[in-house]
């Protein structure tokens, strides 16, 4: 099993103690975001080690299941909220101190918000892109960049060639395995306000899952809410996350939810299905 952590839309600002919406200052919610992942991460530890040393006569065999399990955090984008240097220096910092000195891969999306030079500055060693996924066990994990192309302002994103067939030149060399997509905008309609925030050409995202069934599942970020839709013919889920900073609620008019916090958990199993939790981290 591998486990991936999500977060996404963190928002930060070049002054850390800035609160905006909700009254909430990025900075300070991601910090207690992270400080939850890494308790998470070690109850999970902790349990594992109590079913190797509880189970009778299967030690052995447990610890073969459990040899290749991973945990990896993939951050789906929006990482700065003001396209300033200091945002990323804020998030790379709080990354080493919470995640890399817990000795856990991670990775960055996109979105489109870091329509910016200080993106690949700061984390661009760290950008998944869809011509390098992941790769374990039996599962890819890929990233899909949804950053608009013409104009860095708009909020709205797009599907690019390159990266389409970059993804499928993976999916057909890797056909007999497990494959999950991630990206920032949201793919279907939300009925909600952020629509007007879309994916221009969303239809083709569609069509890839349809086209390859090894295609197991989409997670993506941008709505601030876990929002759950089915893609395709294939009937291939999609998950939204929630932000590690404010929540948006799901509604016609503009909104701010009074949910808290969160991040979620994605773990891919062996035999290629996908479980989802949400956690959510009051401030």
């Amino acid at each position: 099993m591998i486990t991936l952590i999500q977060l996404s839309d963190c928002h930060l600002l070049k002054d850390k103690d800035k609160a905006a919406y909700a009254g909430i200052a990025p900075y300070h919610s991601l910090a207690r975001v992270l400080s939850d992942v890494q308790k998470y991460v070690g109850n999970s530890a902790d349990t594992k080690n109590q079913k190797l040393h509880d189970a009778a006569g299967g030690i052995e065999q447990e610890a073969k299941q459990n040899k290749h399990q991973k945990i990896i955090v993939l951050v789906t984008g929006d990482i700065s909220g003001d396209n300033s240097a200091e945002s990323y220096q804020l998030f790379a910092s709080l990354m080493h101190q919470c995640i890399e000195r817990a000795n856990i891969e991670w990775f960055v999306l996109a979105g489109n918000h870091d329509n910016n030079p200080y993106f690949e500055k700061y984390v661009g060693n760290r950008h998944l892109k869809s011509s390098k996924p992941i790769s374990l066990s039996n599962w890819q994990i890929h990233g899909l960049d949804t950053r608009a192309t013409d104009d860095k302002y708009t909020a709205a994103g797009e599907v690019k060639e390159n990266d389409l067939k970059a993804i499928k030149q993976s999916l057909a060399k890797s056909a007999q395995i497990h494959h999950l997509i991630a990206l920032h905008h949201h793919i279907l309609p939300s009925n909600s306000w952020m629509d007007k925030h879309f994916l221009s050409n969303a239809q083709r995202v569609v069509t890839l899952t349809e086209e390859h069934p090894q295609i197991k599942a989409l997670i993506h970020g941008h709505v601030h809410s876990p929002l759950r839709q089915i893609i395709g013919a294939n009937n291939t889920p999609s998950y939204g996350s929630p932000s590690t900073c404010w929540q948006w609620e799901m509604q016609s008019e503009f909104g701010v939810s009074n949910e808290a916090s969160g991040y979620q958990v994605v773990n891919l199993m062996d035999d290629g299905s996908v479980d989802v939790v949400v956690n959510r981290v009051e401030l």
